[in-house]
């Protein structure tokens, strides 16, 4: 199982159940924490403390994609439309087109602030059977797919992404 990130995992949840109370992952009883963490699906063994996951709920709510209702300990905590859209983000896999035998080039420069994206990217590109010949360079035989290059605008990554198709072969030959 791919390691989840406590982020991913918090938005999953809000968007499955609705709202949350922070509460009903930290009951003072541990056996009922861990009904808990169960019944929301939350990966076996993996482990947060209280104050980790309330500074992450905070860093959420600062970037607008969760929101609090009430106060103190007894806050409900609910998904963002902004938060939503995040969620998609994180979920979307492309399905790969048919190897039509046309060599395409990706090269990409994105900042090591935009790291999530720059992930992202390499993930969708191997999914498409894209291989990786240099750091921000990839290979691929077969078009990449409409919603992959819509998004790349959704993400902010238009100008930071080149895409290159070689349709006739260069005059270097391999006897030389």
């Amino acid at each position: 199982m791919k390691k989840e990130t406590l982020p991913k995992i918090i938005l999953e949840k809000l968007s499955e159940v609705g709202e949350l109370a922070l509460d009903g992952l930290f009951p003072k009883n541990r056996s009922e924490s861990g009904l808990w963490r169960e019944i929301l699906g939350l990966p076996t063994g993996y482990e947060f403390s209280r104050q980790t996951f309330s500074n992450t709920l905070n860093r959420l709510k600062q970037q607008g994609l969760v929101k609090n209702t009430g106060g103190g300990r007894y806050s409900f905590w609910l998904l963002t439309h902004k938060g939503q859209n995040k969620l998609k983000s994180y979920n979307y896999n492309i399905v790969p087109a048919k190897t039509d035998g046309i060599p395409r080039l990706v090269m990409y420069d994105i900042p090591e602030n935009h790291r999530r994206k720059r992930d992202w990217l390499r993930s969708e590109l191997a999914a498409c059977a894209y291989r990786q010949l240099q750091r921000s360079v990839w290979l691929g035989y077969s078009p990449l797919p409409q919603a992959f290059i819509e998004s790349l605008k959704d993400m902010g990554l238009k100008n930071s992404v080149h895409i290159v198709s070689i349709h006739q072969m260069g005059t270097i030959t391999t006897e030389f």
